[in-house]
């Protein structure tokens, strides 16, 4: 049985899913969720809470390096955060356009 909520986004997704795949929102989460990780890494790496990495990023690394890094692996992940939002409601509308073919 198809309740309100799950009618509703199946009329709402058979509009939006012909539409482009970039969507701002899933984009801006994913690019949000990966920077803040990025940014806790570069701070525990400052605070030199393992002395071990610490030493290894101070001979080999510089520390713009380390950040363009972090940006662009966190626009990696924003895109790929899209992707999958974009196929989990895919899939959901899959499943209930089955259940209503099934009726």
């Amino acid at each position: 049985m198809i309740d309100a909520e799950e009618e509703k986004f199946y009329q709402q997704w058979a509009k939006d899913r012909l539409l482009p795949h970039f969507k701002r929102k899933p984009f801006f989460k994913g690019l949000s969720m990966s920077l803040l990780f990025g940014i806790l890494i570069l701070g525990i790496s400052e605070l030199g809470w393992y002395e071990r990495a610490n030493m290894i990023a101070n001979r080999s690394g510089n520390g713009i390096w380390m950040i363009i890094a972090i940006v662009i692996i966190s626009f990696g992940f924003a895109w790929i955060y899209q992707q999958f939002t974009f196929e989990m409601n895919e899939q959901r509308f899959h499943e209930i356009k089955h259940l209503k073919n099934k009726k």
